[in-house]
């Protein structure tokens, strides 16, 4: 997804044992395809979160019709990337 962090982190779960659910797949496929550039970051470099203007922007893009479904999918995911993202990198 082009962020080390979470590239690293992805790359060592890559052992076969976990999967996405059917009807997760359209929250995880906008997650990774439009979100991976909009984040907020904050003054200390750390990512805050998603930009939710941004979020709405790629929802509009797309025609997304159930939002508040796919919304609180993508907070899921943010919640669940944020500790990964911001874990510090091995010198």
């Amino acid at each position: 997804m082009g962020m080390a962090p979470l590239d690293e982190a992805m790359d060592e779960r890559d052992d076969g044992l976990y999967e996405v659910w059917e009807e997760n797949w359209p929250a995880v496929e906008f997650f990774c395809a439009t979100l991976a550039t909009c984040w907020r970051v904050g003054p200390m470099g750390g990512l805050l979160g998603l930009d939710y203007p941004s979020v709405k922007a790629a929802m509009d893009l797309m025609d997304i019709t159930d939002r508040k479904a796919l919304f609180e999918a993508v907070q899921l995911m943010e919640r669940a990337a944020l500790p990964i993202i911001n874990k510090p990198t091995k010198p």
